[in-house]
């Protein structure tokens, strides 16, 4: 019998796969520069729908145009559209986080803290959708633009730990070793070291940003020798993230056998990848070699633009699923004491 309301834990991952949608939508509208294709918001030149050509537009709309824009007036409508649908995923995004915190209020599967976490996601959407609003005032100031980038982080821990607290009893727990505590300390130590390294590219993307404000002619290619001496930091880190991700999972596979388990039978390989936490941490390893890849791309290749929304994405669900791992054995650990409580009391 199921102890879980399956369409809560649905939603909580739809959520999650929206807010990875708008985080790629984000980093193309960036990528491409199309951040102010609509100036004013919620609306675009003062339209629901916006224009498709020069002659749609309103007569007023150089109104709307401010900043740079103000004093080279022009209408381009691939990135009118670009910043548009940007901004439905977004509205579709909290709209089906609405839909998940009246789901979590009606369930009688759903606990408090589910509920809590749920309320906590939707005010933290909402909260960055103003922000992103204040983007759009301010003329892409960059430091909004960062403070933007952050609140999704936001997002995704409430979602993660809203759909670990709704599927904590089907969850694998681990067994009880010294391997166990030496896991959690690496995975924390994970944690440390991408917070350094995303520190690190926020101040990277500032500087580039930078310099295509001032000039949106300068050649992508030439980026490079105006980055900032951490980059060269940022991109020799990389393999200690890559090293403590080796040793976070190595001990994590550790915790789940005894020290006289042989590793090569089948079966053990089973019930390791059956694991939830194993395939989380390989997963964290995969996405750590696929961002260095993506890091030396845009390295060596002069920072194309299409490569720029994968390697923010990539930094987003590697957050994702450090998380997952973070989180995960502490509200395993809460539930089962919350289960020995309730036996205890109705025993008496």
């Amino acid at each position: 019998m199921q102890n879980f309301n399956p369409r809560v834990s649905g939603l909580f991952l739809l959520c999650l796969a929206l807010v990875y949608l708008v985080i790629l939508a984000g980093g193309t509208v960036r990528a491409t520069g199309a951040g102010m294709g609509c100036p004013d918001w919620p609306l675009c030149f003062g339209k629901f729908v916006p224009p498709t050509s020069e002659a749609e537009l309103p007569e007023n709309w150089k109104n709307f145009l401010h900043g740079s824009q103000a004093e080279s007036p022009s209408f381009n409508p691939v990135h009118t559209w670009t910043e548009y649908l940007n901004r439905l995923a977004g509205a579709l995004l909290g709209l089906v986080s609405l839909t998940l915190v009246f789901f979590c209020f009606v369930s009688n599967k759903a606990t408090n803290k589910t509920l809590y976490f749920a309320i906590g996601a939707l005010l933290s959407i909402i909260f960055n959708g103003w922000l992103g609003s204040r983007v759009v005032a301010s003329d892409l100031r960059p430091l909004l633009v960062s403070l933007h980038m952050i609140g999704a982080f936001l997002v995704q821990m409430f979602l993660i730990l809203g759909f670990i607290n709704s599927r904590a009893s089907n969850l694998f727990p681990t067994i009880s070793m010294a391997y166990k505590k030496r896991a959690n300390i690496y995975v924390g130590l994970c944690v440390l070291c991408l917070v350094l390294q995303i520190g690190m590219g926020i101040q990277i993307r500032e500087s580039v940003d930078w310099a295509l404000k001032l000039d949106e002619l300068f050649d992508r290619e030439n980026l490079i020798d105006i980055v900032p001496w951490i980059f060269y930091v940022h991109r020799s880190f990389s393999w200690v993230v890559l090293v403590f991700a080796v040793l976070a999972l190595s001990y994590i596979v550790k915790s789940k056998v005894s020290p006289e388990t042989n590793l090569r039978e089948c079966s053990t390989w089973k019930f390791l990848l059956s694991d939830v936490k194993v395939r989380w941490g390989s997963l964290y390893i995969i996405l750590v070699l696929f961002q260095m890849l993506i890091g030396g791309a845009l390295n060596h290749l002069g920072f194309p633009m299409f490569v720029q929304p994968l390697h923010l994405l990539a930094a987003n669900l590697m957050f994702g699923v450090l998380c997952f791992l973070f989180f995960c054995e502490s509200e395993i650990v809460n539930y089962e004491k919350n289960q020995t409580l309730r036996s205890r009391v109705m025993l008496t």
